[in-house]
Formats: C-alpha cells, structure tokens, sequence
C-alpha cells in the first residue's frame, strides 16, 4: 500500500497553525529550560513581517516551518524566539547550516539576539543536527542550538495525562502518523486513542475544537477510513454527557465529497458532484480560518460563505494557512469576489 499522504505536505499546515495556537504549551513541552526564561503574562508577538525579510529561499520540494516571535523575559528584557520545524521525511545536510543563517540574518538586519529552537518531525532516529561548525585558516565557528526531536519523546500521551500540557497530544498525534503511513487501520485506532484524551482534561471548548480539527489533520485518512472513523465516534459518544465533534466541527471534507459523489450518482447530474466539490473546499477553507483565527473569523468566515469558485476556494484555502495575519487573507482575497 503506498503512503497515506505525502509527508511534508501533510505536516507543514498544521505544525504552523499549532505554534500559532499552542506556542507556550509548545516552549514548555519541547523545551522546558527556554519556557522558564519567558514571562508568559506578557502576550508573545508574532514577527511574520522581520521572518519574511530574513527567511532563506527554500529549495523547490522542501518543507518547513518557520515561526518567528518576540518574548518578555523573566528580567525584563525583550527577545526574539526562532522556531523552525523540520518535516521532511528524509535527512536534509544544509540544516544545521540554515539554522545559522536565520541567526545571522537575524543580527545583520535588526541587531537582535535570538533563540533559535529547531524541532525535527521526521523518523530518521540516528539524525539530530545540533550544531553548525565551519573552520579554515586558524579562524573558526561553532553554533549550537536546542533540538526536540519528536521521535525521542517516549509516551505523549502519558505526558498529557501527567501535566495536561495540549501540546503532547500534537506530539501524540504526530508520531502515530509517522508510525502508520501504510496502515490507515492503525492510524485510525491511534488518531481515535489520542482524541479521547481531550475529553478527560479541563480544555475549554476553543482548545478542544483547535486540538481535534489538528489531530485530525495531523492523521489525514483515506475517505471510506474518515467515514468509518466518525461512525466510530459518534458511536462512543452516545455514552458520553460532553460536547460531541457535531457540535465542534463543520463536517469534514471526505464525508462532503462521498455525499457528493452519492448525489451525483443517484441523479446522474454532474451538477451535483460539482456542488459537493465546491461546498467541500468552502468547508475546508471555513476550518481553517477558524483554526487559525478563531472567535475573530467570524468575518472572513462570512466571506468565505459567499465564494463559490473552485479555484478562488483553492486559493482562499492556501492564503487562510499562509497570511500572517487575519487582515492579510481579507486583503489578498480578490476584490470582485468580496461581497
């Protein structure tokens, strides 16, 4: 069977909306020693403006994910934190050297010291770059950064039981998905034993409603899987006096498409299946601004209700995962098609 999904295209979206969502779970969660440091009563900002003046080009084919914020330590000072996630599935010889360079970059442009927190996403156990190292002539340089591995982290969800830190099951969810890339049985019984433990911690409705759409993410599945998954679901909570996914989630996007395609058939109208494409992708776009912007989307969601153009969806899609902000997307959205 081949694999599931592409890795790196599965990984990048939600590993960017999570450090978005989730980025102090994530500081404590990935290292501990840098989330002492920081006075979280103070709201991190996000840099995405500084990030795109400094990001190297990535090499076509690539994936990666790049945060880059500004912090208030605990002694008062302000300083920048580089987050950088590696989703490749297979082992990249220029990373060490492209941690260095954000840093440099970083100094040359803005004059400013910066964290630079590497994570690697991939199941290559013996690889951990953790230093850049150049030498000729008497002259040297050596940079060291801290580096999560996720491979290394032995039971998240135990860790998630233990300090109810959201970001282990991010973790959890990850691992179950390198682990089951051509079994989607497996991956479906790993994705069901992860979202169960949303329900046995004090979340609020917001951080359950963003875990699960992740995890969800995080564990793409095959159609006729999705289908077989959300039975399975609603089957167990039936039992359960909680919120259920219904009340959480639009419906997904599989369980749109396998609607449409049963319309389409039954009147044999390729109206119908064309229908049920467009509705998807606008399901698809609506989750992803509310995963991104929640409470505040309330307008792009309402925009995004008015578009009923396959590509323009598309497009809407990608920018809704990409803009650095709320007010980029709405301005990136073609003027025609605002209402």
């Amino acid at each position: 069977m081949s694999d599931i999904e592409p890795i790196a295209s599965q990984f990048d979206a939600p590993w960017k909306i999570a450090l978005e969502s989730f980025l102090e779970p994530f500081v404590a969660f990935c290292f501990p020693a840098v989330h002492q440091l920081i006075d979280w009563s103070t709201p991190p900002v996000f840099l995405d403006t500084e990030l795109q003046q400094i990001a190297p080009n990535h090499e076509e084919g690539r994936r990666a994910v790049d945060k880059l914020v500004r912090v208030k330590l605990l002694d008062g000072r302000e300083e920048w934190i580089l987050a950088h996630v590696e989703v490749q599935a297979q082992r990249d010889q220029a990373f060490a050297e492209r941690m260095w360079v954000y840093y440099y970059r970083i100094w040359d442009r803005f004059t400013q010291q910066v964290i630079s927190l590497a994570v690697l996403a991939d199941d290559q156990k013996e690889w951990r770059p953790d230093a850049y190292r150049r030498e000729l002539g008497g002259c040297s340089l050596e940079f060291r950064f801290p580096v999560f591995k996720v491979m290394d982290c032995p039971d998240p969800e135990e860790e998630f039981e233990r300090t109810g830190n959201p970001f282990a099951l991010l973790v959890a969810a990850h691992r179950v998905a390198l682990a089951t890339r051509k079994n989607p049985e497996e991956r479906s019984e790993g994705r069901f034993r992860v979202v169960r433990h949303l329900y046995r911690q004090g979340l609020n409705r917001e951080q359950v409603l963003r875990l699960f759409r992740l995890i969800e993410w995080l564990t793409l599945l095959p159609e006729d899987w999705e289908l077989q998954f959300r039975e399975k679901w609603a089957s167990f909570e039936e039992s359960k006096e909680t919120m259920t996914i219904d009340t959480l989630l639009s419906p997904i996007e599989v369980i749109l498409l396998e609607k449409s395609r049963q319309e389409g058939r039954q009147e044999g109208r390729q109206e119908g299946r064309q229908e049920g494409q467009v509705e998807a992708l606008r399901a698809a776009l609506i989750d992803a601004l509310d995963a991104r912007f929640g409470f505040d989307a309330a307008g792009a969601v309402a925009l995004a209700r008015t578009l009923s153009d396959e590509g323009v969806l598309r497009r809407a899609h990608r920018l809704a995962i990409t803009s650095p902000d709320l007010q980029g997307f709405l301005d990136a959205i073609p003027a025609e098609k605002k209402p």
